[in-house]
C-alpha cells in the first residue's frame, strides 16, 4: 500500500497520509466486505476516503465492484476506492464505464467522484487498428467456440467454414497484420493460431466487428434453416436470464438478399413488424449447433452496453466459454 500511496503522491502532487483500518471500527459493515478486503483511510484533495484493497484470490466482475462501492458508499457515507493489480486494458474500460473508483499502481488512477482521471503515459506506437474482416472474425470464434484450426491449411478452413479459397487467404492475411496469427510453410501455406482461447480472446477482443450489418422489421416468416433466435432470448438461454415475447432472429445477409431477390420478403420496416430481423456479415450457422446464434457472437453485440441485467448474462458467457 505504501507504493500506491506513493504513486498517488507523485501523480496529483499532493502530501498525504495512509491509515489503516481497524476492522472492529467497521463491524456494521458485511462480513463479506471485512473478510475480502484490507481497509485504509486517506485523504486526497481536502476529502477523506476508504481504499479498499483486496485481500483474496476471488475474482470479482466490474459490475460486482460496481455494486460493492454503491453499498460501501452508503455505509461509510464517503468515497470509496478499490486498490487493484494490474489487469487487462478491457477490463478496466469496463470499471470506467461502471464508474468504479479504482487505482492500479503506476498504471491509472480513476477517481469520478473526485473527477480525477489519469493514466500512465506511453509513447504511441503505430499500429493496425483495422477492424477484424468478418471471415477472420468466424475463424476465431469458431477455433474458441467448436474446433481447434491450428495446423489447418487454407484449402481445409475454406471448406469447413463454407468460404472461397481467396475469401480465407485473405482473412488470414487481415489475422496477420494484426498479429492474432502467423502462417507455415510456402507451397502450401497452414494457420499457425493460438491453443489457449482465453489469451487468444483477450488478444482479438478490440478487433471485433459487430455481427450485425443492419437490423429492420418483416411480417413474412422466413425459412427456419435460414434463421437464428438472438437478442435476449438467445442470451436467455445460455445464461440466467428470461425469455421476452418477442419474435427476434438473425439470418446471413447474403440469404436475406437472396430471399427479397426471389420474392419471399414483401415488404421491410425500419420501425415495426411481427419479425424483427438482425442481417449478419456472416453466417450464423457456422458458429452454432443450435437454433441460437452463438454465444461469443452475443457478447460482442452487447459487450458496450449500459443494462446491469445484460451485463450479468454476459459475465456468465465469459465464465462458460473462455475462462
Amino acid at each position: 500500500m505504501e507504493n500506491v500511496i506513493k504513486y498517488v503522491q507523485e501523480t496529483l502532487g499532493i502530501a498525504t497520509k495512509i491509515i489503516k483500518v481497524n476492522k472492529e471500527e467497521l463491524n456494521h459493515l458485511p462480513f463479506f466486505i471485512l473478510n475480502t478486503f484490507e481497509i485504509w483511510k486517506t485523504v486526497i484533495f481536502d476529502k477523506e476516503v476508504f481504499l479498499f484493497e483486496k485481500a483474496t484470490t476471488e475474482h470479482l466482475t466490474p459490475l460486482q465492484y460496481r455494486k460493492q462501492m454503491m453499498l460501501l458508499v452508503k455505509k461509510l457515507n464517503s468515497p470509496i476506492i478499490f486498490v487493484l493489480t494490474d489487469m487487462k486494458a478491457y477490463d478496466r474500460n469496463r470499471l470506467i464505464q461502471q464508474k468504479v473508483n479504482f487505482i492500479i499502481e503506476d498504471k491509472q488512477i480513476f477517481i469520478p467522484q473526485l473527477l480525477i482521471d489519469l493514466k500512465e503515459y506511453q509513447p504511441k506506437i503505430p499500429v493496425d487498428t483495422e477492424n477484424l474482416q468478418p471471415a477472420a472474425q468466424v475463424i476465431i470464434l469458431y477455433h474458441i467456440l467448436k474446433k481447434p484450426m491450428d495446423g489447418l491449411n487454407y484449402k481445409q478452413i475454406a471448406t469447413l467454414l463454407d468460404y472461397s479459397y481467396l475469401t480465407i487467404s485473405r482473412a488470414i492475411e487481415n489475422l496477420v497484420n494484426l498479429k492474432l496469427c502467423a502462417t507455415a510453410g510456402t507451397k502450401e501455406k497452414t494457420l499457425v493460431l493460438q491453443t489457449d482461447k482465453k489469451k487468444l480472446w483477450e488478444l482479438a477482443i478490440p478487433y471485433f466487428k459487430l455481427p450485425i450489418k443492419k437490423s429492420l422489421f418483416i411480417n413474412d416468416r422466413l425459412p427456419d434453416d435460414l434463421i437464428f433466435i438472438s437478442d435476449i432470448n438467445a442470451l436467455a438461454h445460455y445464461t440466467d436470464l428470461n425469455n421476452e415475447n418477442i419474435n427476434h432472429y438473425a439470418i446471413n445477409h447474403t440469404d436475406f438478399l437472396r430471399l427479397k431477390k426471389e420474392g419471399l420478403i414483401k415488404k421491410t420496416s425500419q420501425y415495426d413488424g411481427e419479425y424483427k430481423i438482425d442481417l449478419w456479415r456472416y453466417n450464423p450457422n457456422i458458429l452454432t449447433d443450435t437454433k441460437y446464434v452463438d454465444p461469443l457472437s452475443l457478447y460482442i453485440t452487447y459487450k458496450e452496453t449500459k443494462d446491469e441485467r445484460i451485463e450479468m448474462g454476459l459475465e456468465q458467457i465469459i465464465e462458460q466459454f473462455i475462462w
